[in-house]
């Protein structure tokens, strides 16, 4: 089994807090939920991501005994945690702290949550699997997950918010560190071993997402996909990164990794060429720590900005609007880039989504004939002129995501100045940033019913 785990930032703190009482042990039960990849696209593997949906302080009927080296929980008080999480479908787990410090699972901590595992597999089934967490005074975690095989496998914590930081030890690549000592003197220790863990997919390859993706593979970024179902044409080559003349006819996804690979860097970078709304793209968005959003597209937004609540994953949208009085003149020419996940405002809204224009994406998509139809009916806008657009512009608003990266990676400004909406107008010129607030009704960031929830069927709860 390969696993890791997810856990939300708005339980960050309840979580350390749970695993000390004073100088002795303490504890808390877990949930989580469930995300199932059939096949990662850089690893090839399955593998499973488990989001935190809950922590249960332990009660002193749920302990046997604790001191300051040992925590022993009642397997009885467990049946109760066991009958919800099945009855929820969730995977359900357990949390302590080693207030002595001591970075590893003990002995007595494997004795303890074999019995657990094994109280759940009886009571749930043999494929029942236990999560084990162990929380330390320095604010780092360990992690493990028992399954059928009976044998623990450690697995990574990552936060996943408006900061984004491994809590357990992760792979060090020294070439990339060495290679990228200039970032490390910007941004700290830690930052690129960041970058070379992520898994970070650009939806759109277009004069935002080309700039983007071939700055995220020179950055370090370990795991790196471009998605995307257009072909290059001859208007596009004036703002497209990495692309020329003889490539025109060919999949802009391809292109824009074909150049990323012909600078040799250490990124694993695929082209996948298909629309984010397509069944098939799913295990890649699942299996990706963060997601850009470089498409002009409303039904492609309006799916991901459901997928960031539903799946604990930070989407970072980016857009250019440019509005022109004349021939020579602009009224307006805002790029702007917003930051989702559950906790921040969602594109609906914001006003950034057209519900209507959305439909109408789909419906050509699915039904060009019915498409068609509609529009000589009158029932659907459809087509229009290409958008205005210049490289300088679209480069810069790449330029802004990435910025935005950095600070929810490093925290460089400080975690005061992060922001969930930077807006630049060119025309005038100036930077600013804007708040938002979540209508009342909205069922993706008003309310919590969909946070981190994962796997549901229909996919997203989205019908159709």
């Amino acid at each position: 089994m390969s696993a890791d785990i997810i856990l939300p930032e708005r339980l960050r703190e309840a979580t350390f807090h749970a695993g000390f009482d004073g100088s002795n042990e303490a504890g808390a039960w877990v949930l989580c939920s469930e995300v199932k990849i059939s096949t990662d696209p850089w690893t090839k593997l399955a593998r499973t991501k488990l989001i935190v949906q809950d922590i249960l302080p332990l009660t002193i009927g749920d302990i046997e005994s604790s001191s300051q080296t040992h925590l022993t929980v009642r397997t009885t008080s467990f049946i109760k945690v066991l009958k919800y999480a099945q009855l929820h479908n969730l995977v359900p787990g357990f949390l302590h702290g080693h207030p002595s410090g001591h970075a590893d699972f003990s002995l007595r901590d494997d004795d303890n949550e074999r019995k657990l595992w094994q109280a759940a597999s009886n009571r749930n089934g043999k494929e029942a699997t236990l999560v084990s967490l162990l929380v330390l005074p320095d604010g780092t975690m360990r992690a493990r997950v028992w399954d059928s095989s009976k044998n623990p496998i450690s697995v990574t914590v990552a936060t996943n918010g408006s900061s984004r930081q491994f809590l357990t030890p992760i792979l060090v690549n020294s070439v990339c560190e060495s290679n990228l000592d200039r970032q490390t003197r910007v941004f700290g220790d830690g930052f690129n071993n960041s970058l070379h863990n992520l898994n970070v997919t650009v939806v759109g390859a277009g004069g935002t997402g080309s700039p983007l993706a071939i700055m995220l593979a020179r950055s370090g970024v370990g795991q790196l996909a471009v998605l995307d179902p257009d072909h290059i044409e001859a208007s596009n080559i004036h703002r497209l990164h990495g692309a020329s003349y003889k490539d025109i006819g060919r999949a802009k996804a391809e292109v824009v990794v074909d150049h990323i690979q012909s600078i040799d860097l250490a990124v694993n970078a695929k082209a996948c060429v298909g629309n984010v709304l397509d069944a098939d793209c799913r295990d890649l968005l699942k299996a990706s720590d963060i997601i850009f959003c470089a498409t002009d597209d409303h039904a492609g937004r309006m799916m991901l900005n459901r997928f960031a609540y539903f799946y604990e994953t930070l989407v970072i949208d980016m857009g250019l609007a440019v509005e022109p009085e004349g021939k020579r003149l602009i009224r307006d020419m805002t790029g702007r880039v917003t930051m989702i996940y559950p906790g921040a405002t969602c594109l609906l809204c914001r006003n950034i989504i057209d519900p209507l224009r959305a439909r109408e994406e789909e419906l050509l998509r699915k039904s060009p004939k019915e498409f068609n139809k509609q529009q000589k009916e009158g029932y659907v806008i459809g087509g229009g002129d290409p958008e205005p657009a210049f490289i300088a512009m679209t480069t810069s608003v790449a330029c802004m995501a990435i910025d935005e990266m950095a600070q929810v990676l490093s925290g460089f400004r400080g975690n005061k100045r992060a922001v969930t909406q930077r807006l630049r107008r060119f025309q005038i010129p100036e930077d600013r940033c804007s708040g938002g607030a979540p209508e009342p009704d909205c069922p993706v960031c008003a309310s919590t019913e969909y946070w981190g929830i994962g796997d549901i069927n229909p996919f997203l709860d989205r019908v159709g």
